[in-house]
């Protein structure tokens, strides 16, 4: 129910924004994107490599697993189980796999499909490239697996070994940071840009204490997803503006010579 009324606030959203337009603000160079997509797609399939290697905990390690050892700000996360939680993780991931798409409902995002969907892929593998390698690197035991009376199956499995950071948080921000961000650039002039930014920071933020409730995060995983999605989310859009959008110069204006730092 929930999801649904989320997906109409959006629309409602977008369609009105589309009254405040200006010509799309992205460009593709070929040999940017080829280098954004090899170097992701590299990250990708090594971490996935290791993955393969990574092994689960044996009952063994699982029984020697001590609580207290996690700090205290991370070990209210012990002892979390739902699977409600976790099934609403899992909808709100594809809620936010879903905002950008909404960007075509206006007409600038239109005219330029192409880019806006190259934009929306190298956000979404470079988020899930960076997530994944950073998980098989720290190999961080997931809350549950300090959790007796868990599911032994999945206190046992590789993927317990892969709590940080929180893949459903970074990919849910770096979805929802994009749409506002994109959005941001196309109606300069609305006055739905705070809403929309409001709403790509809950999103993430409901996403990461659904995990959190699951059993499935620490809170610093959730942070630390977070942070990692919302700045690619953010960067991605920007490195596709015109050079001319960025960096130090002086411009003339109606009131004469100004210096401007664009970024």
């Amino acid at each position: 129910m929930y999801t649904h009324k989320f997906i109409l606030f959006l629309l409602v959203f977008f369609c009105y924004g589309s009254l405040w337009s200006q010509d799309f603000p992205y460009e593709l160079n070929w040999k940017k994107e080829i280098t954004i997509i090899a170097g992701a797609g590299a990250l990708s399939g090594l971490s996935h490599l290791r993955e393969s290697q990574l092994k689960g905990l044996s009952s063994e390690e699982l029984a020697v697993l001590n609580p207290g050892a996690v700090n205290g700000f991370d070990r209210s996360a012990i002892g979390n189980r739902s699977e409600p939680f976790r099934n609403l993780s899992d909808d709100l991931l594809k809620v936010s796999a879903l905002t950008p798409g909404l960007l075509l409902l206006g007409k600038p995002a239109r005219s330029k499909p192409l880019t806006l969907g190259v934009m929306m892929a190298e956000t979404f593998i470079v988020t899930e490239g960076i997530t994944k390698l950073g998980k098989v690197i720290v190999r961080r035991n997931r809350p549950l697996t300090y959790d007796a009376d868990f599911d032994p199956g999945q206190r046992m499995s590789e993927n317990a070994r892969q709590s940080f950071p929180s893949g459903h948080t970074s990919v849910t921000a770096g979805m929802s940071f994009f749409a506002a961000k994109v959005f941001h650039d196309l109606y300069p002039d609305s006055k739905l840009r705070p809403f929309v930014w409001a709403g790509a920071a809950l999103l993430p933020a409901a996403t990461g204490y659904a995990r959190y409730r699951a059993g499935k995060h620490f809170p610093t995983d959730i942070i630390a997803g977070y942070a990692l999605g919302a700045t690619i989310g953010i960067l991605i859009p920007e490195l596709h503006k015109p050079t001319g959008q960025r960096g130090l110069g002086i411009d003339i204006t109606g009131n004469g010579l100004g210096l401007v730092l664009r970024w």
